[in-house]
């Protein structure tokens, strides 16, 4: 029987992205943020793009980096968007798309116009950013997308959001068969999360108290906590892992669904 050579890696080089080009979609705020941080705290040079330039600006100064501002679900401002990055920082070692918002409401009550924005903030912005960064990446390089469990299991009032983040899941699948053996592809898949829109969303003191009796592990997430799933992929501790969904909800999915 044959065997493989298997040299032992030096486990604290493959977390290093020092001299590594990190983009980051999304980067001003939130989970955007802390992932920009994350990046930067291991080396990275790290690209923020967010659609308001005074956020993407505030976190570039804190982490270092390049600030960048556009439509990222417009393929015009993609390309430059990324040709900026790359003629500032060289190809792109690792891309992390945070994009999303969350309209919800009754599936009855969804308008042609809110179908189609929850598909371009959530879906339209995936597409080029598969499409046009895997062009300016370099080979071993890395793209991880943002979802959501509510693209894994349904709840009322989700069906845009859902849909949408669905179809992100099956997209990166395809990428990664496609995109391998060069790049890899996953998604982070965030249960509850503590993030700015949530608290505007939901203002009431004990919003948190009460959606963390519902999580195992006794709290909702944190945008380090996300940032850091994100991190994961980004490096080489996950260099045999594509196409894949990692959930990163505290346990709340693995709960029956009923009380007996």
């Amino acid at each position: 029987m044959g065997s493989i050579t298997e040299p032992t890696p030096e486990y604290r080089d493959l977390i290093d992205l020092t001299g590594r080009h990190v983009l980051v979609l999304g980067g001003g705020l939130g989970i955007g943020r802390q992932t920009c941080l994350a990046a930067a705290g291991v080396g990275a040079k790290v690209s923020v793009v967010d659609v308001d330039h005074v956020r993407a600006k505030a976190v570039a100064e804190e982490v270092g980096g390049l600030a960048l501002s556009g439509d990222a679900t417009d393929r015009a401002d993609v390309e430059r968007l990324v040709g900026e990055a790359v003629a500032r920082f060289g190809p792109v070692h690792g891309l992390a798309d945070i994009i999303g918002i969350s309209d919800n409401g009754p599936l009855s009550e969804v308008t042609d116009e809110l179908w189609q924005r929850g598909l371009d903030l959530n879906l339209r912005h995936v597409f080029l950013a598969l499409q046009i960064g895997a062009r300016a990446m370099t080979e071993g390089g890395s793209m991880v997308f943002v979802g959501s469990v509510s693209g894994l299991r349904s709840a009322p009032n989700h069906a845009v959001y859902g849909a949408a983040k669905a179809g992100l899941a099956n997209l990166v699948s395809t990428a990664a068969l496609e995109l391998g053996p060069d790049i890899r592809v996953n998604v982070v898949a965030p249960g509850q999360t503590a993030t700015p829109r949530v608290a505007e969303r939901h203002p009431e003191p004990d919003y948190y108290e009460k959606a963390a009796q519902q999580v195992p592990l006794g709290r909702v997430g944190r945008t380090s906590d996300i940032a850091s799933a994100i991190l994961f992929f980004l490096t080489d501790l996950s260099g045999w892992v594509t196409g894949q969904t990692l959930v990163v909800d505290g346990g709340a999915g693995r709960k029956f669904a009923y009380r007996l």
